[in-house]
């Protein structure tokens, strides 16, 4: 009896597959070239509200772009030298424009070529989520 209650639980939940993967790779590179044309256009209205995303390239060629992307903050101190610092994050972006996709990794990800599928998932979503985040504001 306790074994078919538990067939029916695990067959309620559905399971995420390699195209759920694919299409958050997809989502997360339309809305991430909207948020490039969308911080481009912010730049270039008023130079005092930007917000300091920096986009440091890696690697970039005709249809690859490897790059990091961090926040840049400041101090109001106008008596600081160093007005500025920046945190970096241990993500790597891989953005391939022939097929679309942007995929997010860890640097631990990138450097052992070891990945669980949750795993994959879950830093591709909170991607997504910041994008979102951020074009809305």
């Amino acid at each position: 009896m306790f074994r078919t209650e538990e067939k029916k639980k695990k067959k309620e939940f559905k399971e995420i597959k390699f195209n759920h993967l694919m299409s958050i790779y997809e989502l997360n590179y339309h809305n991430f070239k909207q948020f490039l044309n969308f911080k481009a256009r912010e730049s270039s209205e008023n130079l005092n509200t930007k917000k300091n995303v920096i986009i440091e390239d890696v690697f970039k060629d005709k249809f690859t772009r490897i790059f990091r992307m961090y926040h840049r903050f400041s101090y109001d101190d106008q008596l600081q030298a160093n007005r500025t610092f920046s945190i970096k994050s241990h993500l790597i972006f891989y953005m391939y424009d022939d097929a679309q996709l942007l995929e997010v990794k860890s640097l631990n990800d990138n450097k052992k070529f070891e990945s669980t599928m949750s795993h994959k998932i879950k830093l591709n979503l909170n991607l997504f989520y910041w994008i979102k985040n951020y074009i809305n504001q």
